[in-house]
């Protein structure tokens, strides 16, 4: 995770202040760094009930203020608005959904976790600035909302 979670910070900006969504956040590592690295809201989704269990627990262990919920990725709801989407996806395909909470000129970073690519599905919806991070768990992208 070390290596990965470098990565995914070189690819943030300052999280002062602002609001993160993590989506497919297992059992809460990403959200809980991204809380301690400033982030002033941060939400956890995740469809697996017993890793957002494992989340909560340690929620309630060491409260930081971060909130889980269980959806499934196909049937995920708008969440809020976001300045920041983190999202784990194994396929382009809901990244329309992903991106629903994210708002104009939010920076979405996703982790393509089977070596899919996500450059084509970024700039079909809608995505500028596509930066690709190289990482053997997985290529990290990070891409700015337009319009």
């Amino acid at each position: 995770m070390a290596d990965q979670a470098a990565t995914l910070l070189e690819a943030l900006p300052d999280l002062a202040g602002r609001s993160v969504l993590v989506v497919g956040c297992g059992d809460g590592r990403y959200p809980r760094l991204l809380r301690g690295k400033g982030a002033h809201r941060v939400v956890g989704v995740d469809a697996d009930q017993t890793l957002i269990a494992a989340a909560q627990r340690e929620e309630e262990r060491d409260p930081v203020g971060i909130s889980y919920e269980v959806h499934q990725l196909a049937r995920l709801p708008v969440m809020g608005a976001f300045d920041i989407v983190l999202a784990f996806l194994d396929s382009p395909e809901p990244l329309g959904r992903v991106t629903a909470s994210l708002v104009t000129g939010g920076l979405l970073v996703a982790v393509a976790t089977n070596g899919i690519g996500l450059e084509e599905a970024l700039r079909y919806n809608g995505f500028q600035d596509i930066v690709l991070r190289r990482h053997e768990s997985g290529d990290v992208h990070s891409a700015r909302k337009v319009g």
